[in-house]
């Protein structure tokens, strides 16, 4: 152990008195997720500013004076342009739609007031018909605000002509008497919207924190030449194994704690560059179970991933090669990141049995709340497990001159 120890601290004084790679394993991977949501929260909402201050161009064809005298009392926001029912002027129209410099198609039928004034139980009963470009943001937009939005209002006024008292028609209504409807566990709630995004950027940030690290440990090591003193010397290679792993997994686990940390800070803009909508009212509590939950977690997934990085770096002979090798693995965790992102309905138990898997669903079950402890325990030993093998791996590896000589 003492031997273990010694390469532990060796590994760890090298890491904390490089600025660089302090820089690149601390501080670059925040910023780099702080800006980026940042980023996005600012491309999102002047999206939806310039959508919001757009004025949809809408033509109208067979326009009635029902419609027309609808428009001037309720402030009908919107450059509409009238088609005579002439075939070019139609065509004009959708060629403009299509190409997105108009935004909505309202076609009337002729006559369109006479059928609403004349009409009788069981006659025709009239058509509008809106036609747009959901391509378009600007289209879909006046979609939603005039033909789903407007035109009902406009439809509720003709039927109120008609019929005098709409609440004769009303055979009950929805949530009308209160203004709150929701029946929900808040800290569960906050956990979902947290588990969304969390175990990505967890794996995501564990692997690349051991990546830079895990490389220039071993690899470099052997491409400077300081492998091979330390291999001569009377520290068994176990030792060194371990002491290698165990640095490598406390810098990678300390580095995602503070990704993590800063990830949860910055909540709030992840929500509003997803959904427009901040979480500041969504309150978010860990429990001691969960705390301990997660810090057990993610030493197995730290131990796991610096196995495999360990591995990957003794069978290369230089930094370079052994990120060229180490390049498809972490393909790998950003696909199984991104699939734990959208996943949804009950996740099958063979799943906890995955390792690299395993750990992402497990750490968006325990902050939803939604795991048990057999499946947490089963991704903890199989996570775990993995690691081991890898680690007997990395210490044949280790015994054989031919691979360590690079």
């Amino acid at each position: 152990m003492k031997e273990i120890g010694e390469i532990f601290r060796k590994e760890i004084f090298r890491v904390f008195k490089d600025k660089k790679m302090l820089l690149s394993v601390f501080v670059l991977p925040v910023v780099l997720m702080v800006g980026l949501m940042y980023l996005m929260s600012n491309v999102m909402t002047n999206m939806m500013d310039d959508i919001d201050s757009h004025k949809s161009i809408v033509y109208v064809q067979n326009e009635p004076e029902s419609f027309r005298n609808f428009r001037g009392e309720n402030a009908f926001d919107a450059d509409v342009r009238g088609i005579d029912g002439a075939m070019y002027d139609r065509q004009q129209a959708e060629t403009d739609i299509l190409n997105g410099d108009a935004d909505l198609l309202i076609e009337f039928p002729e006559n369109f007031d006479a059928m609403i004034t004349d009409y009788e139980t069981g006659g025709e009963v009239p058509q509008v018909k809106a036609f747009y470009n959901p391509s378009e943001d600007y289209s879909s937009a006046a979609y939603s605000e005039i033909a789903q939005g407007a035109l009902e209002v406009y439809r509720q006024t003709l039927l109120a002509g008609r019929v005098g008292n709409l609440e004769q028609l009303a055979v009950f209504t929805m949530n009308t008497d209160s203004e709150e409807m929701v029946i929900q566990d808040e800290n569960k709630a906050g956990g979902k919207a947290l588990g969304m995004m969390l175990p990505y950027f967890v794996t995501l940030m564990l692997f690349a924190g051991a990546m830079s690290i895990g490389t220039d440990m071993i690899a470099g090591e052997k491409e400077r030449g300081t492998m091979a003193s330390l291999l001569v010397s009377p520290v068994k290679r176990s030792s060194i194994i371990f002491g290698k792993v165990f640095a490598l997994m406390s810098i990678s686990g300390l580095s995602s704690v503070v990704s993590t940390i800063a990830m949860v800070v910055c909540m709030p803009i992840v929500s509003k560059a997803m959904t427009g909508e901040t979480t500041s009212g969504l309150d978010m509590n860990l429990s001691i179970q969960q705390i301990v939950m997660l810090g057990v977690l993610l030493v197995a997934v730290a131990f796991l991933y610096s196995t495999i990085i360990a591995l990957v770096s003794v069978f290369a002979k230089t930094i370079k090669e052994a990120s060229s090798y180490i390049m498809p693995v972490y393909i790998i965790v950003l696909v199984v990141g991104i699939m734990t992102m959208y996943m949804s309905g009950e996740v099958q138990q063979s799943a906890y049995y995955i390792p690299i898997y395993n750990s992402a669903i497990v750490l968006r079950g325990i902050l939803a709340q939604e795991v048990t402890f057999a499946q947490f325990g089963i991704a903890c030993v199989t996570t775990l497990a993995a690691g081991l093998v890898l680690t007997g791996i990395i210490a044949k590896a280790f015994e054989s001159e031919k691979v360590m000589a690079g």
